[in-house]
C-alpha cells in the first residue's frame, strides 16, 4: 500500500513551464543610392549596396534567410530573386543590375524605377516578414564594340582572286542581358556616312570573311565604279532578336582604300545607234548578243555604222548598269557612271568589226574583222540521222543560235562515225570539224585543216548537245540531260509525232487535246531547238497550260512555273511541270511564245 501510494505522489509532480520564443520584427530596407547610371565599363564595379535590419528572431543568426527580390513594377509579379543566409547586406554590380533591366525589356539608355523588397524568415522559411518597399532609379547601358580588320590601308581588288578572301573582320560580344544579339556589317563610301550601306548580316557570330568577288559588287553598288579607288568604311550593328530592326550598338569605323575591278556579268549586250539595233532596248537576240569567249571574256562580230555610238549593256532591256569607252578602236574599259555621256565612239569607218571585252584586264577592243563566221549552221554525216546526204533535214539538224557567234544542237549520235558542219546546207565547199570527239573542248578547224576522217563522234551513241563557238574557235560535245526535245518522243499510236503544240483553258482551244482542236495551236520549228507560236492568251484566274510533244497524247508534256513574261522561264519535263501547270501572262492578249529547249527557257512577249 505504501509503495503504491508513494507512485501515486511521484506522478503528480508539478513540472516547470517550457520556454516560450519572442516573435521578430519585419527588416528595414535602406539602399544606398536611388539612382544608378552605370557606364559598360562600370561593368564589375559595386553600383549598389542593400542593407536591412536584424528582424531579432530567437536563433542563431546565421541560420536566418532573406530573399530580395527585384520587379519592374510594385506587385512583384514576376521578380528577379536573390537568396542569402546569415547576413544583412549584399552588393550588385553593374553588369549584375544591367541583365536585370534587359530580361525585362528595358531599352538601353533611358532611366526605368525598379521596386526592391527583402522578406526574411528562418532557414525553414518559418515566420517570414517582407520589408518596405525601396525604389531604385537604374538606366541600362550598351557593350561597346570594337571592330578590327585584316586590312589596314589599301585593298586592290582582282578577278583572278575572285572566290578567295579578301578582307576579315573580328569584333567582340555585345551582350544585353539573354536577349539573343544578332550582328551585321554596314560597308559605305567615306562621306556617304552609311545613309544606304550595303549590308552583310552574320547573324551571332563574331567575325567575317568577304570573299573578293562579294566585296567588289558590294563596293560597286555603293559607287565604287568597277576598276576605280575610292576610301571605303566598314562598321558592326548589333541588334536585338535575329529581325535586324532597331540598332543598339553600331561600333568603330573602319576606313581603307579600296580598288575595285569591272566584274564579269553572265551576258552582254550591245545597243547604240551605230549598231543595227539601234536604241531600242531590248536588243535584238541573238545577233546583238556577245559571245562568251572564257571565263573573263566576250567577242561580238558586227557591223557598226561610223560617226555614231553604242554602250555594252549587261542586262538586256535594262539601263540599270553599262560599260563603254573613249576610244573607237579600244581601251580602258569603263562602267556605269565613268562611261562618256556621248558613249563609246564608233570607228571612222562604216564595216564590220570584231569587238572583244576582257573583264580581267579591264580592256575592249574593237578591229576590222575578216574572218569567216557564218549566219546559219548544219550539221551533216554519218553520226546523224541524216547521214551524208545534203542538204541535211532541217530544221532538226539546223543549229540554233545561242547569241552572235555561236550555235548550239541538240542531236543523237551514232558512236564509231563522223560529222562535219556546213555553214550553208546543200554546199560543200566550205566546211567546219575538228579532229576530237569535243568531249573535252576542242579546236574548231575549217576547209582543209579539217582531217579527212572528218570529226569523230563520241564513242558512246546517244543524245549530244554539242556548242559551236566561232570566237573561241572551239566545239564541244556534251551528254544532253534537259527536257527530251518533241522529235526524241514517241508518242502513242494515232497522236501526231513531229513537233510542239500549246493546250489549256488559258488558250482558245481550251483542253481540248485533239489534233483537229490544236491545229491552230501548232508551234513553228525555227531551228533544231527553238520553236515558236503567235497565240491569244487569257489572263490569270485560274487559267493555265501545257506544250504537249504529240497533239493527243498526254504522256509526256512540258510547263514551268511563271508566266513567263518577265524573263525566261525554266523550262520543266513530265513530273516536273506542276500540277497547277503553267500560269498565263497577268494580262490578256496577243502573246509570241517562245520555247527554246538549247537554253532550257521559254518567254512570253506581248505583240
Amino acid at each position: 500500500m505504501s509503495l503504491l501510494m508513494a507512485a501515486v505522489i511521484t506522478s503528480c509532480t508539478k513540472v516547470a513551464g517550457l520556454q516560450m520564443y519572442a516573435n521578430g520584427a519585419a527588416p528595414v530596407l535602406t539602399s544606398s543610392t536611388n539612382t544608378i547610371v552605370p557606364k559598360a565599363s562600370d561593368s564589375t564595379t559595386v553600383v549598389l549596396t542593400l542593407k536591412w535590419t536584424d528582424p531579432k528572431y530567437s536563433t542563431d543568426s546565421s541560420t536566418e534567410k532573406y530573399i530580395i527580390e527585384v520587379d519592374s513594377t510594385n506587385m512583384f509579379l514576376h521578380p528577379v530573386i536573390w537568396t542569402i543566409n546569415g547576413r544583412l547586406n549584399e552588393t550588385f554590380t553593374a553588369l549584375q543590375l544591367n541583365n536585370v533591366l534587359a530580361n525585362f525589356g528595358f531599352a538601353p539608355g533611358k532611366p526605368f524605377n525598379v521596386n526592391i523588397r527583402i522578406t526574411s524568415s528562418y532557414a525553414n522559411n518559418n515566420e517570414r516578414y517582407r520589408s518596405n518597399v525601396v525604389v531604385v532609379a537604374m538606366t541600362p547601358y550598351l557593350v561597346p564594340i570594337t571592330l578590327s580588320s585584316s586590312v589596314s590601308s589599301a585593298l586592290t581588288l582582282q578577278i583572278s582572286n575572285a572566290t578567295s578572301t579578301g578582307a576579315t573582320f573580328n569584333w567582340n560580344a555585345s551582350p544585353y542581358g539573354s536577349n539573343t544579339i544578332s550582328y551585321a556589317m554596314q560597308f559605305d563610301t567615306v562621306g556617304g556616312n552609311f545613309a544606304k550601306p550595303q549590308v552583310f548580316q552574320y547573324g551571332t557570330s563574331l567575325n567575317s570573311s568577304i570573299v573578293v568577288n562579294d566585296l567588289n559588287t558590294a563596293a560597286i553598288n555603293t559607287g565604287v565604279y568597277g576598276g576605280s579607288t575610292k576610301n571605303v568604311e566598314f562598321r558592326i550593328v548589333s541588334y536585338q532578336g535575329t529581325g535586324y530592326s532597331t540598332p543598339l550598338v553600331y561600333s568603330n569605323a573602319i576606313t581603307f582604300s579600296l580598288t575595285t575591278y569591272v566584274p564579269v556579268p553572265p551576258n552582254l549586250y550591245i545597243v547604240g545607234d551605230a549598231t543595227p539595233g539601234g536604241w531600242n532596248n531590248p536588243v535584238p537576240t541573238p545577233s546583238q548578243q556577245f559571245t562568251k569567249i572564257d571565263a573573263v571574256s566576250f567577242g561580238l562580230i558586227i557591223n557598226l555604222t561610223a560617226n555614231k555610238s553604242y554602250l555594252f549593256l549587261p542586262k538586256n532591256g535594262d539601263w540599270g548598269h553599262k560599260y563603254g569607252g573613249a576610244s573607237a578602236t579600244g581601251g580602258t574599259l569603263l562602267a556605269d557612271g565613268q562611261v562618256p555621256g556621248s558613249n563609246t565612239p564608233a570607228p571612222a569607218t562604216t564595216g564590220t568589226y570584231e569587238i572583244v571585252i576582257n573583264f580581267q584586264t579591264n580592256s575592249y577592243t574593237v578591229t576590222p574583222y575578216t574572218g569567216n563566221a557564218p549566219t546559219n549552221l548544219y550539221i551533216v554525216g554519218d553520226a546523224t540521222p541524216g547521214s551524208w546526204a545534203n542538204p541535211v533535214p532541217t530544221p532538226t539538224q539546223q543549229f540554233t543560235p545561242i547569241d552572235n557567234s555561236s550555235f548550239g544542237i541538240i542531236l543523237s549520235l551514232t558512236a564509231g562515225k563522223s560529222y562535219l558542219f556546213l555553214p550553208k546546207n546543200g554546199d560543200w565547199g566550205y566546211k567546219f570539224g575538228g579532229s576530237t570527239d569535243g568531249t573535252t573542248t576542242g579546236a574548231l578547224l575549217a576547209d582543209g585543216a579539217v582531217p579527212g576522217s572528218n570529226t569523230p563522234a563520241p564513242t558512246t551513241s546517244g543524245v549530244y548537245q554539242i556548242v559551236v563557238n566561232f570566237l573561241a574557235n572551239t566545239y564541244t560535245v556534251t551528254p544532253y540531260s534537259g527536257p527530251t526535245l518533241p522529235a526524241n518522243i514517241v508518242p502513242n499510236p494515232g497522236t501526231l509525232q513531229t513537233g510542239l503544240w500549246l493546250v489549256g483553258d488559258a488558250t482558245p482551244a481550251g483542253w481540248n487535246n485533239t489534233p483537229g482542236a490544236l491545229a491552230s495551236q501548232h508551234f513553228t520549228q525555227i531551228d533544231n531547238a527553238h520553236f515558236q507560236l503567235s497565240l491569244a492568251l487569257a489572263s490569270d484566274g485560274g487559267k493555265s497550260y501545257l506544250f504537249l510533244p504529240a497533239a493527243g497524247d498526254w504522256g509526256n508534256k512540258y510547263g514551268g512555273k511563271t508566266d513567263g513574261t518577265q524573263g525566261a522561264g525554266t523550262l520543266l519535263f513530265n513530273g516536273a511541270v506542276p500540277g497547277s501547270n503553267t500560269p498565263p501572262p497577268a494580262a490578256a492578249g496577243n502573246y509570241l511564245i517562245d520555247v527554246n529547249f538549247l537554253t532550257g527557257s521559254y518567254t512570253l512577249t506581248k505583240q
